[in-house]
């Protein structure tokens, strides 16, 4: 495979990864300020997954994005 398509594509999967998880942790902040238990072990789950689909994300895109000095 070509690296020049490849590495579009992986970028694109960073930041789709990253906008999920910024989306999930958006949408159960809010459910974390309520005084019920059930809300927030019900959005607290979700938020740790959104930050962890946010963090590999970033990760991801560090990564991929690096110049390689070798290949020049």
């Amino acid at each position: 495979m070509n690296p020049k398509i490849i590495k579009p594509a992986i970028l694109a999967a960073c930041l789709i990864s990253m906008a999920a998880g910024l989306f999930g942790m958006l949408f159960c902040f809010v459910f974390l300020w309520s005084a019920r238990m059930e809300d927030l072990v019900g959005a607290g789950f979700p938020f740790v997954a959104g930050s962890i689909l946010f963090g590999c994300g970033l990760i991801g895109l560090a990564i991929t994005a690096k110049e390689n000095p070798a290949a020049q």
